[in-house]
């Protein structure tokens, strides 16, 4: 089975070229996330809260309309899936067709959340499929809404905020295997501190089917194209290998 690779790339920002996008087609990237401004990004370190920032003042539907447009161009198009916090403002919440374009949404916000339904609810009309954040201490409301998802389940693999780590918490098995034994059917993706192809290969290792890149993304395309292109081939040469 082809373990899968979802790498992140900001709407609105900047300080990202929109061109990079490019790299993903081709580069074996299965599912382009697509990072949707919030206000508070309370999971998320400092590589994805500045961009947001810079992104606050930007369109983000309309760089996301673009953006898959230009994927739509492309001979080996990823998936996009649009992860977004459940906030009150959020567009989604009071205009239809925000997430037309998306294959997937992941709409970050406490199980049981009436905005994160709200927003789920809106994904489907626009036929997006569900993905679920699964936070490392997992309670029974988490395990509920992740027997839900049915594009994927991202699992927190280490404590704290996003960002790069050192190594990959062995203990993140025994975590998959909960889930599993849960009656979780979607794919588990390790997130929070995947960073490079040794990671990724020791997610499946760990019993993961893929892994979800962030904030090393995001320092890669600010360093360049040529960064950025070697880390998206390191992190599928990890999971192959």
């Amino acid at each position: 089975m082809r373990r899968r690779l979802v790498v992140y790339f900001p709407l609105a920002d900047r300080a990202v070229p929109d061109e990079l996008i490019d790299l993903y087609a081709g580069a074996g990237v299965d599912i382009v996330e697509f990072g949707w401004p919030a206000r508070n990004p309370y999971l998320d370190g400092p590589d994805v809260r500045a961009s947001m920032a810079r992104a606050l003042s930007g369109a983000p539907a309309a760089a996301l309309k673009a953006a898959c447009d230009r994927l739509a161009r492309k001979s080996e198009s990823p998936k996009t899936l649009v992860m977004c916090y459940a906030e009150s403002d959020h567009p989604a919440l009071v205009e239809p067709g925000v997430f037309d374009r998306a294959d997937g949404v992941l709409a970050v916000a406490p199980p049981n959340d009436a905005r994160r339904a709200a927003i789920e609810r809106e994904a489907r009309k626009s036929g997006a499929a569900i993905a679920v954040f699964v936070p490392m201490a997992a309670d029974p409301g988490d395990e509920a809404a992740a027997r839900h998802a049915d594009f994927y389940v991202m699992l927190q693999a280490a404590p704290g905020l996003t960002g790069p780590r050192a190594s990959l918490d062995p203990a993140n098995a025994g975590r998959i295997a909960s889930l599993r034994a849960s009656g979780v059917t979607a794919p588990i993706l390790l997130g929070f501190g995947v960073s490079n192809g040794e990671q990724a290969r020791a997610a499946v290792s760990l019993g993961a089917d893929g892994v979800v890149v962030g904030s090393a993304a995001l320092r890669a395309a600010l360093d360049g194209r040529a960064e950025l292109a070697a880390l998206l081939k390191d992190l599928r040469a990890g999971l192959d290998g």
